[in-house]
């Protein structure tokens, strides 16, 4: 990995190939350094249709990310769409309804 990653040469590689930093990490990982990746189900890119992912709990990470008016999210209940674009708020309080700030139909 050192070769590949160490002292700038990873963003090197990013710039490169104007991709995001996941994709440009499994890039270096898998093609440059030879190491087989293991998929993981429970971890999600913004990549990936996030709309299918379900049951939270178990999930390992989120993400998100829009393109124009277009928005690609975990569908949840919670805060409405304009004050919660990302739905980080609203997976955060289905997964731990009792903050005092959390909304009503969470709890």
């Amino acid at each position: 990995m050192r070769d590949h990653a160490a002292d700038g040469k990873f963003s090197s590689v990013a710039d490169k190939m104007r991709l995001p930093d996941d994709v440009t990490m499994g890039y270096v990982v898998e093609l440059l350094a030879g190491v087989p990746m293991t998929r993981i189900e429970e971890f999600h890119s913004h990549l990936e249709p996030l709309r299918l992912v379900n049951n939270l709990a178990k999930q390992i990470s989120f993400s998100y990310s829009s393109y124009g008016n277009e928005r690609n999210v975990i569908e949840i209940d919670g805060f409405s769409e304009s004050e919660d674009q990302t739905r980080f708020q609203s997976i955060h309080c289905n997964l731990f309804p009792y903050f005092s700030w959390c909304p009503p139909s969470v709890r």
